[in-house]
């Protein structure tokens, strides 16, 4: 058997990634929600000037949802972080979202997929549903770091993909 330069796949491909993105398209697909953009193999911020220089023309153009906004649309999410307040703690409640949305736009930059979903504020407290089980902890530390007090505990499922993480402060 002569070896002829072309690579093949070993295994199957991680049955993860065909769950979340599926196979990679050969098209321009731009989220009809968050103006994200895939090309080459993954999803970038929202086309400008520079970018759109280098596309080939040749290539399609397609408008439909990107993962992230899908997850929102489907209310599934792999991060959840649940805040309880004291009753003295409730004034907090702002100082909190800032710190998340910090998080969040922190982690657009660096990932467009990588965001908070949304939050539901109760009297007691917050709950925030993230696309990324990372985001969730990361958050989940941020905001016990920063405020220097309170309890944190991360919780791993056993059964799904989703992480939970408390803070109670």
């Amino acid at each position: 058997m002569q070896n002829t330069g072309k690579t093949r796949r070993v295994g199957p491909r991680s049955k993860k990634d065909e769950q979340e993105f599926g196979l990679a398209k050969k098209e321009f697909v731009v989220c009809m929600d968050c103006g994200s953009c895939y090309f080459d193999k993954s999803w970038h911020h929202a086309l400008d000037e520079e970018k759109t220089a280098h596309f080939k023309q040749d290539k399609m153009m397609k408008f439909d949802l990107c993962p992230a906004c899908k997850m929102g649309k489907e209310k599934k999410y792999e991060g959840e972080v649940v805040v309880r307040l004291k009753v003295e703690n409730t004034k907090l409640k702002v100082e909190i979202m800032n710190m998340i949305k910090n998080s969040d736009d922190q982690a657009r930059e660096k990932d467009p997929m990588d965001r908070v979903l949304w939050t539901q504020e109760k009297p007691d407290g917050l709950h925030v549903f993230t696309s990324e089980n990372q985001l969730a902890v990361k958050i989940g530390k941020k905001l016990h770091s920063s405020l220097g007090k309170g309890e944190l505990k991360i919780v791993h499922s056993k059964g799904e993909d989703v992480i939970r993480v408390y803070f109670e402060v």
